[in-house]
């Protein structure tokens, strides 16, 4: 497995200090952080892309119904 650049191992050896440095309690917290700031940069961009999207259709966005 090779992501950024970084190999199997290397990922585990950075793993590894990370818990050697944060302990287990922080690694979590830290852990959880990150995912959630990944979460939203992927709703962020999802968003984008979809306004994109809707500004490169010539017809326009389709129509959206309304709320009762």
């Amino acid at each position: 497995m090779n992501l950024f650049g970084v190999g199997s191992l290397e990922a585990l050896v950075i793993l590894l200090v990370a818990f050697l440095v944060l302990g287990p309690t922080r690694l979590i917290s830290t852990a959880k952080g990150l995912g959630k700031m990944v979460r939203e940069l992927r709703n962020a961009t999802g968003q984008f892309t979809r306004m994109v999207e809707d500004d490169d259709d010539p017809d326009g966005p389709p129509p959206r119904d309304k709320p009762k």
